[in-house]
This record gives structure tokens, C-alpha cells and sequence, in this order.
């Protein structure tokens, strides 16, 4: 009977205690997809330098063109447009403003009239998700709690130069506008979530605008610093991550806003088994621009067909074009590059595959730095648009050694893919 007692005594101490740690509100939360956990453990948080600041006073005409760089075109006028709008939104609640244009790119890929992304649901330009924060907008005003020593205190912040409303939230306008108070919010509230919820470890508030109270996973973050740190070398005012020395060659970043993150590595099975990955997958999106790692020689411009060594070299997009994309072999369309070592008997060549669009042709020199096309995804049968880099000098070489710093992940399973 005491041992009873004793229990129940336990018990009822438990479920007070539980009842006193209670969070004030139901989690905020949106219908996102599940955290992919083979995607979390490519990269952890302590391998991530530290972000770039952003400058103090930020000219709009410079903006509005790295926003339409990023944007990857579109009319000017719109650029300039929506910069007026992000930048007045950004200053009124005190944001900034280059974590707000990621938003932009990263949520809708500048679509103002987005829905249902692939983050879950949501609208406009940043994907917002309304029914998130129907208890924290209303009437005009934004109320949310902060924990201050051992209490809740209610903040509050006036937010009625438009209504909080679905159609309202499809413009430009007014998107960016409530997009920048919910920064606010969450740059305000989030030592407080976290202390309140259970969370996965991350590194930056931002990770709530994806997942709301309960942060289940710190990749999404970290897709949207890397669009941040995108906007800010289009605008001149980051210079990208350093360059890498090897083998006497000064080596920079495959893409824009590295450091970038290795989503498949050399050596892993492909065709179940068949073959090994000759290179790396590193991720990114369609329509990236793709750079050379260092100075050289294009030595190859074309597309891999298959067979055996079936490589065609080409120089006009009507040529790729003629190509059926179903006639491709593994690699697609892609570009070879031959960089000289000095005193070295032989050269580095990098080869980057995978290419929606080709910018250069057989012959040319580059620059460390050239645009040679855009990422894409020809030659695949399954996987999302990445850049696939290989590196060879007698051998195949490494690019995740090579390019250490520049790109950043841990080996882990990967799903079987063509290439």
C-alpha cells in the first residue's frame, strides 16, 4: 500500500511539474514535409564559419541589382521596385535586409504570386504562411511574448499599413512588408522558443520562419544563409569565401556562396553498384551559375552520350539543343577545364556536369571565376538539379579534399543515382 502511495505521490509531482513547464501557447508550426535526416547529417553546425556581416548603410541601385542577379533576370523596373519596398520594410522593423531577400529566392525563386512551395504552404513572395500567425497579427497590431528573467512579458509592434489577409499577401508589396515584422518577431522571440520547446540545434533564428516553434531540422537555415551570402558578393559587399592553395594552383568555389555543401561523394555506388561516383554532387539549384574553379583552358564543351568514352563536343545552344535530353549519357551536358601546374608534370583538370546551359566554348581561356553555364539536370533519370564536379590529374582526385573550406559535408549513405 505505501509503495503505492509513493508512486502516485510520484506521479502527481511529475504531471505539476510538466504543468509548470508548460509553453503559454500551442506551438506555432506549418504543414512542412518531414526533416530528411540523411540530408542533416551531411553537414553539422560547427563546420559553418561565420556569416558575413552586412554593411551598415546599403545603397538601393546596387540592391535592386543583386537582387535581380539573384532573381536571375526580370525587368529592372521590378527590381527597383521591389527593393523599395524590402528596403523600407527592412528599416521600419529594424531587419536586415539581405536575410530578406534570400527570403525572396529561396521561398517563391522571386515569384510574387507563389503558393504552396516546397516548404509547405504559403504565399507570395516569401511564402508566408498566414494561419501560422493568426494568434500574433491581428487588428493591426503584432503581440507576441519574450521571457524576461523568470516571467513572460508581451511585446507588441504596430503593423496596420495593410491588412494581414491572403490576397493582400499574393503582392509585392505588402508580402515583404509582413515578411520583415515576422523576422522581427522571431529575431525578438526566438531565445525564448527555444527555451520553451524542444528544438533540433541550429545556429540562426531564420530556422523558425521555416519551422515555427519547433525547429526539427537546421538545413533549411542553412540553404537560406547560403542565398544570403549570394546576395551580398552580388552587391560588393562580401568577397566569397577564401580561395585554397593546391598543388601551386589558387583554387575558388564551384558556385556562388560557398561555403557549399557536398551532397554525394567520390566513391559511391551508382547503378547499383555497376560503377563508382567519379566526383562529387554539391547542391544547389536550377539556374545557378556555375564558375571555374581556377585559371585555364576549356578542353571540353559538349555532352556525354552513351557508351563507353561517347563524348561530342559542341559550340552553338542550337547544337545542345538538337540533342534529345533522353539521348544523354550520365554526365549531360558539361565542361572540362585544364589548369597548368607550374613545375608540375601534370595539370589539374576539373570537369562540371549535370549543365542546363553551356556559356563556354573549346579553346577558350578562363579566369578563375568565368561563368561556364548554369546548373541543371541532363543526363540524370531521378535526382533534383546539383552540380556534379569531378577533378583528376594522373588520377582522380578528391574534391572534397582539395576544395576543403570551399565545400563542406560528411559522408554519409546517399540514394543510388545515375551520376
Amino acid at each position: 500500500m505505501r509503495r503505492r502511495i509513493a508512486l502516485l505521490m510520484v506521479v502527481l509531482l511529475s504531471l505539476l511539474a510538466m504543468g509548470q513547464e508548460r509553453p503559454a501557447w500551442r506551438a506555432r508550426r506549418r504543414p512542412v514535409p518531414r526533416p530528411n535526416r540523411i540530408a542533416d547529417a551531411r553537414v553539422h553546425i560547427a563546420d559553418w564559419p561565420e556569416e558575413p556581416a552586412s554593411p551598415p548603410d546599403v545603397d538601393p541601385a546596387r540592391f535592386a541589382e543583386a537582387l535581380r542577379t539573384i532573381c536571375r533576370g526580370g525587368p529592372r523596373e521590378r527590381a527597383e521596385r521591389w527593393t523599395r519596398y524590402l528596403l523600407s520594410a527592412a528599416e521600419e522593423f529594424e531587419v536586415d535586409p539581405f536575410l530578406l531577400g534570400a527570403l525572396v529566392y529561396r521561398e517563391s525563386r522571386c515569384r510574387s504570386d507563389a503558393e504552396n512551395g516546397d516548404r509547405g504552404s504559403g504565399l507570395g513572395l516569401t511564402l508566408i504562411h498566414r494561419d501560422m500567425y493568426a494568434e500574433n497579427l491581428r487588428r493591426g497590431v503584432m503581440r507576441f511574448l519574450v521571457r524576461v528573467d523568470d516571467r513572460l512579458e508581451e511585446r507588441t509592434r504596430t503593423v496596420d499599413r495593410f491588412p494581414f489577409a491572403g490576397p493582400r499577401l499574393r503582392l509585392p508589396e505588402p508580402n515583404l512588408y509582413f515578411a520583415a515584422a515576422l523576422l522581427r518577431l522571431w529575431e525578438d522571440q526566438h531565445a525564448t522558443v527555444d527555451a520553451m520547446f524542444d528544438q533540433e540545434p541550429h545556429r540562426h533564428f531564420v530556422s523558425h520562419w521555416i519551422w515555427g516553434d519547433r525547429v526539427r531540422s537546421d538545413r533549411d537555415e542553412d540553404q537560406i544563409l547560403t542565398e544570403r551570402r549570394r546576395l551580398l558578393e552580388y552587391y560588393g559587399a562580401h568577397d566569397g569565401a577564401r580561395p585554397v592553395i593546391w598543388g601551386g594552383l589558387t583554387l575558388g568555389c564551384p558556385l556562388d556562396g560557398c561555403p557549399r555543401v557536398i551532397s554525394s561523394w567520390i566513391g559511391s555506388e551508382r547503378d547499383g553498384g555497376e560503377r563508382s561516383h567519379r566526383g562529387v554532387d554539391v547542391e544547389s539549384l536550377p539556374g545557378e551559375t556555375v564558375r571555374a574553379i581556377a585559371d585555364g583552358m576549356v578542353v571540353f564543351a559538349g555532352v556525354d552520350l552513351p557508351g563507353g568514352q561517347n563524348n561530342r563536343q559542341l559550340s552553338t545552344p542550337a547544337e545542345y539543343d538538337a540533342i534529345p535530353r533522353d539521348a544523354l549519357g550520365a554526365g549531360g551536358r558539361y565542361v572540362c577545364v585544364r589548369h597548368q601546374r607550374e613545375g608540375e608534370m601534370h595539370s589539374l583538370r576539373s570537369c562540371y556536369m549535370h549543365l542546363e546551359e553551356v556559356h563556354v566554348r573549346y579553346g577558350e581561356q578562363v579566369t578563375r571565376g568565368a561563368d561556364l553555364g548554369t546548373v541543371g539536370r541532363t543526363g540524370m533519370e531521378r535526382s533534383a538539379a546539383h552540380l556534379h564536379l569531378e577533378l583528376a590529374t594522373d588520377q582522380l582526385e578528391d574534391p572534397a579534399e582539395i576544395l576543403y573550406g570551399l565545400l563542406l559535408g560528411h559522408r554519409v549513405g546517399d540514394p543510388m543515382r545515375r551520376r
